[in-house]
C-alpha cells in the first residue's frame, strides 16, 4: 500500500497544492510553522477520520476560507482508490470513498491504514491510562472493524449508564431498569477487552524482540493488560461472569457518585522493563526505547493483520532520538512508505536508499528537491 498524491486546498495553511509522492521515504523539511506536519495531519485525517492534534475540524480550514477539501489517491492490493474529505465551518464534514459518500466516521477505518509517531506519543508511556487505551483502541479499529463497532457501542452505553445513575439519585425507581442496561454493557464491554488481551499478547512479543535488538540484549520489556474485570483464563463467559460480579458489588457507589467504576474504559496498560515499570521508574532513555518499541511492533501487527505494511507517519521524531535509534528506526523502515517531518535533512545524510524524495517547506508551499 503507497499513497501516490495528495490535493489539499484550504486546509490549515495549504491554500491549493498538489503531492506527487515517492513510493519509499518521503522527507518534508524547513523551518517550523511551515506547514510540515499539516501533511501528516491530512493523511491521519483521512486514516481514521480524526486529527491527531485537533479536537474541533474547523480548525482544520484555512483562516480566511469557509470550507476546506483533502483528496488522497493511493495503491491498495494493486488497486488504485482515493479518499476525500469535506470541511465546513457551519455544517459536518462529509467523506467519499472512490466517490461514494460515507455515512461515518466508522465506514473510513480501514481503507488507508496508517502508524503516526511523533514526540507528542511521548503521553503514551508517560501519563494516564486513557493514552494507553487511545494507542490500543486506534490500532484495532483500523484492522478490526467488529472491534471498533462493539467499542463504540460500549462507549455509547457507559453514557447511557451514566445518566441514568445521575437521574436515580432523585428516583429511586429508575434503578429497577439499570439490569437491561447492564447485561448490553457485560456483552459488548467483554468483547473489548478479550480483544485487548489478545492484541496485547501478540504485541508483547513483537515489542520485546525489538526491544532487545535496540538494547543489545540487555533489556527485556514485557506488557500487561491492567483490567477492572478479573481475566485469568481469558474465556469470554468468565470475563462475563466476573463483569457481572463488579457491576452488582459497586452499584451502590455507582449510584452514589453517577458514575460507572467497573470495565474497560477504566482498565491500563502497564510496560516494565526488566520487573521494573517503566512510567516510573524508567529513565527517558528506557522510556524512550519503549515507545519506539511499540511503535515498530504496531507495524508488524498491522502487516501480520493485513499482509501489507501501513504508511508510516513520522512527525519530528528524529531530533527526539539518538544517533543509534535513528539509524535503527531508518533500516526498520526501508520497505515502508513513509513520510518524515524534520528541520534539518543532516539527520538521512547517511541513509542510503535510491527510493526517497525530499521537500522543501516553506509557508504553505511545497518544492521538491
Amino acid at each position: 500500500m503507497h499513497i501516490k498524491h495528495i490535493s489539499l486546498k484550504g486546509f490549515r495553511n495549504y491554500e491549493n497544492e498538489e503531492i506527487e509522492l515517492n513510493e519509499g521515504v518521503n522527507i518534508f523539511y524547513g523551518q517550523n510553522a511551515q506547514g510540515k506536519t499539516n501533511i501528516i495531519e491530512s493523511i491521519y485525517l483521512l486514516s481514521t477520520g480524526k486529527s491527531h492534534r485537533s479536537q474541533k475540524d474547523n480548525e482544520l480550514i484555512m483562516w480566511n476560507k469557509e470550507e476546506s477539501k483533502i483528496k488522497i489517491f493511493y495503491e491498495k492490493e494493486n488497486q488504485d482508490n482515493n479518499l476525500e474529505m469535506y470541511l465546513k465551518k457551519s455544517q459536518k464534514k462529509s467523506m467519499k470513498n472512490n466517490g461514494v459518500k460515507l455515512g461515518k466516521t466508522g465506514e473510513l477505518l480501514g481503507n488507508l491504514i496508517t502508524v503516526i509517531f511523533s514526540p507528542d506519543h511521548m503521553k503514551i508511556i508517560k501519563e494516564g491510562p486513557a493514552e494507553r487505551r487511545r494507542f490500543v483502541d486506534i490500532i484495532l479499529s483500523q484492522v478490526k472493524p467488529g472491534y471498533f463497532y462493539n467499542l463504540s457501542q460500549y462507549v455509547k452505553l457507559v453514557m447511557q449508564r451514566n445518566n441514568l445513575l445521575m437521574q436515580a439519585k432523585n428516583n429511586s425507581k429508575l434503578i429497577d431498569t439499570i439490569e437491561i442496561w447492564d447485561q448490553q454493557l457485560i456483552e459488548y464491554g467483554t468483547k473489548v477487552i478479550k480483544e485487548r488481551i489478545e492484541f496485547l499478547k501478540i504485541i508483547g512479543v513483537y515489542s520485546n524482540e525489538i526491544h532487545r535488538s535496540i538494547t543489545n540484549n540487555k533489556e527485556d520489556l514485557r506488557l500487561f493488560y491492567k483490567s477492572s474485570i478479573e481475566h485469568k483464563d481469558q474465556s469470554e463467559q468468565q470475563i462475563k461472569e466476573n463483569f457481572k460480579k463488579e457491576l452488582d458489588k459497586f452499584r451502590a457507589i455507582d449510584i452514589k457518585r453517577g458514575v460507572t467504576h467497573k470495565g474497560p474504559h477504566r482498565d491500563d496498560i502497564l510496560f516494565y522493563i526488566n520487573d521494573m515499570e517503566v512510567k516510573t521508574f524508567g529513565s527517558q532513555g528506557q522510556q524512550r526505547t519503549t515507545l519506539l518499541s511499540l511503535k515498530i511492533s504496531e507495524l508488524q501487527f498491522m502487516n501480520n493483520e493485513t499482509d501489507s505494511y501501513p504508511i508510516l507517519l513520522l512527525d519530528d521524531v528524529f531530533s527526539e532520538l539518538d544517533t543509534e535509534r535513528q539509524e535503527f528506526l531508518m533500516k526498520f523502515i526501508k520497505d515502508i512508505q513513509t513520510f518524515i517531518t524534520c528541520t534539518d535533512v543532516e539527520y538521512f545524510k547517511n541513509f542510503k536508499s535510491d527510493s526517497y524524495s525530499l521537500f522543501n517547506v516553506i509557508d504553505g508551499k511545497i518544492y521538491q528537491k
